[in-house]
């Protein structure tokens, strides 16, 4: 976990994602980059630009940010700042995919959990538009040791070499127990990637069934609150559950709603 990419928009939630960020950076030594995008739409017979004048603002509230996380950095840990003027999505995944960062971690915003994410925000458009991993963190959720970390599959198979690496790194890490679950979706269902324990690489983890006939959305939950999971981590294929899920078309009946952070795979 060497480089971590923080966007911010100078908001509470924003601030409440970098403190994840300063845990996990100096549990692993990273290096991490609070990014903020700016856009200006002009209008008719605006005689002065005003972008030197944002910029300058944005640089100013960077600099008190990048000031107090230093004194807060360890075990090699370390921060920069980075403004520029650009559409936020397609800037914070380009940055993130191009400059090989390891990990995305943004906050959301609302009281529904991580609902915000599976309704067309900019997080979802990250995640959907970037490769690197995204750790979403719901508004009001603070930031502590990860020690129960549930993966929720469903019966795709895993595709992408190496896709499971961050979690792998966040277990050993944090010396987590990892627990597999699976919610069972009739009788077709083909459970759990046979080559899930080739993917973990060994890292030792108890698959748990779910038969019961919640929604997925609220079994998961159910099991967060049951396991005392602190985080939960799912893969997003490009089909399948979770792509559903981030369909700007889905309810927010439907939208996801746990309140514990969510670290979000993209395999292919």
């Amino acid at each position: 976990m060497k480089k971590i990419l923080v966007p911010t928009d100078f908001s509470e939630h924003a601030e409440n994602a970098l403190s994840f960020a300063i845990g996990i950076a100096n549990r692993f030594g990273s290096r991490i980059t609070l990014f903020h995008t700016y856009k200006v739409r002009s209008t008719a017979g605006m005689l002065v630009s005003i972008d030197r004048y944002i910029k300058k603002d944005a640089d100013g509230d960077l600099t008190s940010i990048l000031a107090k996380a230093e004194t807060q950095l360890m075990n090699g840990a370390s921060i920069e700042g980075v403004v520029v003027k650009a559409d936020a999505i397609e800037a914070i995944a380009n940055k993130a995919d191009k400059q090989g960062y390891d990990l995305i971690i943004m906050g959301t915003q609302g009281a529904s959990g991580l609902a915000e994410v599976f309704m067309g925000s900019t997080t979802n458009g990250v995640i959907r538009q970037s490769g690197t991993p995204v750790l979403a963190i719901p508004e009001g959720c603070q930031f502590k040791a990860f020690r129960s970390i549930v993966l929720a599959m469903d019966s795709k198979e895993i595709e992408s070499d190496g896709i499971l690496n961050t979690l792998v790194s966040m277990v050993k890490a944090y010396e987590a127990r990892l627990s597999v679950y699976h919610k069972v979706q009739g009788a077709d269902d083909q459970g759990i990637d046979a080559a899930l324990s080739y993917w973990l690489e060994g890292v030792e983890h108890a698959n748990h069934f779910d038969f019961s006939e919640e929604n997925v959305n609220d079994s998961i939950t159910s099991f967060l609150e049951e396991y005392g999971g602190d985080l939960l981590c799912m893969i997003r294929h490009k089909r399948g559950f979770l792509a559903s899920l981030f369909h700007q078309s889905v309810t927010r009946k439907e939208a996801f709603t746990s309140k514990v952070p969510l670290l979000i795979l993209q395999d292919k």
